[in-house]
C-alpha cells in the first residue's frame, strides 16, 4: 500500500511503499523446474537402462567367409542368421552392440530387387546386397541409424549381409568379392 502526498515542488512523495514479496512463488517455481528436470533425466536413464536390458543378444548360428573376387580369403565372421519372414522383419532392430567380427545374413527364398531401412536400428551398419552365386553386387557404408531412407540392392538379391559401419572399409571389402557360409 502506497501513502502519497506531494512535496514542495510539486512531485508525488511516495511513503511506505512496500516491495511486492514473490519471494516464496519464485523459490516453488525455481523447485518445480529442478524437479522437473531430475525427474526427466531418471526417465531417460531407465529407458536407456531398460533398452540396454531387453537389447537382443547375438546367437551364433554359422560362419561366413569374404573372399576377392579370385576366392582368396580376406576374412571370416561369425553370423546370425535371419531366414524367415518375422526374422527378417526384426533384423538388427533394437541392437546396442555387436562385435567387430559379426553379421547378420539374410537369406531370401528367391531373388528380389528389394530394399533395406535403418527404422528402429540403433547400430550404423554397412550394408552388403548379394547374388545368387554369392558375389556382392552392392554395399552400403555408413547407414544412418533410426533411417526410414531406403537403401537399395541395386539389383536381383539372394542375401543381404549387415555388419557394422567401417567394416567394409577395414577389411577391403568391395563390389564383385564374393561370400560362403554355413550354418552351425
Amino acid at each position: 500500500m502506497k501513502n502519497t502526498e506531494k512535496t514542495d515542488n510539486g512531485a508525488d512523495k511516495i511513503e511506505n511503499e512496500r516491495p511486492v514479496k514473490n519471494k516464496g512463488k519464485k523459490i516453488g517455481f525455481a523447485f518445480a523446474v529442478v524437479a522437473a528436470v531430475l525427474f526427466i533425466i531418471f526417465m531417460l536413464k531407465k529407458t536407456e537402462n531398460s533398452m540396454a536390458v531387453n537389447a537382443p543378444v547375438f546367437t551364433k548360428q554359422g560362419e561366413l567367409t569374404l573372399s576377392d573376387d579370385k576366392g582368396n580369403p580376406i576374412v571370416s565372421i561369425d553370423i546370425e542368421i535371419a531366414d524367415d519372414e518375422s526374422r527378417r522383419e526384426i533384423g538388427m532392430m533394437g541392437r546396442t552392440e555387436m562385435a567387430e567380427r559379426q553379421g547378420m545374413l539374410f537369406v531370401f527364398e528367391e531373388e528380389y530387387n528389394g530394399s533395406f531401412w535403418m527404422r528402429n536400428t540403433i547400430l550404423p551398419l554397412d550394408m552388403i546386397f548379394i547374388d545368387k552365386q554369392g558375389r556382392i553386387i552392392t554395399i552400403h557404408k555408413n547407414t544412418r541409424p533410426f533411417s526410414d531412407e531406403n537403401y537399395p540392392a541395386g539389383g536381383l538379391t539372394l542375401f543381404v549381409l549387415e555388419v557394422n559401419a567401417g567394416f567394409t572399409d577395414k577389411y577391403g571389402i568391395k563390389e564383385g568379392d564374393m561370400i560362403s557360409w554355413k550354418r552351425d
